[in-house]
């Protein structure tokens, strides 16, 4: 399993070495997806603070009753559950999923992410952060600028489900119809019911810069935790997924300043891979590694 190499004093967001391009993910076999960047004990450290062998465990979402599958890192309480049609999408067309982004805030600030590829370079990403109104605000970048990847549009949006989303103080809760998005030219794209994928997340207590509402908002370092998690993407197909994304809200708009999306941008590297050093953590579900001290 490939890790992130050290590279001290980077200071962008998905900060970090680059690893073995996925290229297009097609369930055959685990592929490492996660975001380089920061951890808990110091910002200039690139370790991840979760493990590819953590896999997703089942979970029931008390709003929507879906059985679905959800990564939880007991340390920083980040979660990422999510749920697949039964019926599986024609090949080669984009698919969609039912999500939910559960983490921590201080003081009613914080953000949290999940992207489809693990490359710094034009890593799709969803990310989420109070809008400083009582709800939530949701953002799709691409990061291909590493210090602050811009907003980006496309074929694909994020619709909010109706009682699936709260913010106060301490939490935000994000559930959402993940629509259009699970596709090739994004850098993910399912095309089989049983297979298992690497995923990543990441986690940062502070606002992204500038108004709070707004999609476009700087996002900055994610020194609260990032890594990988197994996906049982097999285990994550349900009855009941059509009913419950029927009933979501219209799609979140962008700020009128995003840019569109460029397929395959992901694919496009310079040859700098990780080590090569491989992961031995297997078998963990639920908790992130401990290879990083709290202190």
């Amino acid at each position: 399993m490939l890790i992130p190499r050290h590279i001290p004093h980077r200071h962008g967001i998905f900060q970090g070495a680059k690893h073995t391009n996925p290229r297009r993910l097609m369930l055959t076999s685990p592929t490492v997806l996660f975001f380089p960047g920061i951890s808990l004990a110091q910002e200039d450290d690139d370790d991840p603070t979760s493990s590819a062998g953590q896999l997703s465990e089942p979970f029931i979402d008390q709003v929507t009753g879906l059985q679905m599958e959800r990564f939880f890192g007991a340390r920083t309480s980040f979660g990422f559950a999510f749920a697949l049609p039964e019926a599986q999408s024609a090949v080669g067309s984009p698919a969609s999923f039912i999500g939910q982004l559960s983490f921590p805030l201080v003081d009613g600030q914080g953000w949290g992410a999940f992207g489809l590829t693990g490359d710094m370079e034009g890593n799709f990403i969803l990310a989420a952060w109070p809008d400083g109104n009582g709800g939530v605000m949701a953002s799709f970048r691409q990061a291909t600028d590493e210090d602050n990847p811009p907003e980006v549009s496309g074929g694909f949006s994020v619709r909010p489900l109706p009682d699936g989303v709260s913010v106060n103080a301490t939490s935000l809760v994000y559930t959402f119809l993940y629509e259009n998005c699970l596709d090739s030219t994004l850098g993910l794209q399912l095309q089989a019911t049983g297979e298992d994928a690497v995923m990543g997340w990441a986690l940062s207590q502070r606002p992204p810069r500038g108004d709070p509402s707004d999609p476009g908002a700087f996002l900055g370092f994610h020194e609260k935790g990032f890594g990988p998690f197994t996906a049982r993407l097999g285990q994550a197909r349900v009855a009941g997924f059509d009913a419950v994304a029927s009933g979501a809200l219209g799609a979140v708009q962008d700020s009128g300043n995003a840019v569109p999306a460029v397929p395959g941008v992901f694919e496009d590297d310079s040859g700098d891979e990780a080590s090569g050093d491989e992961d031995e953590a297997g078998g963990e579900s639920g908790d992130e590694s401990d290879s990083d001290d709290d202190d």
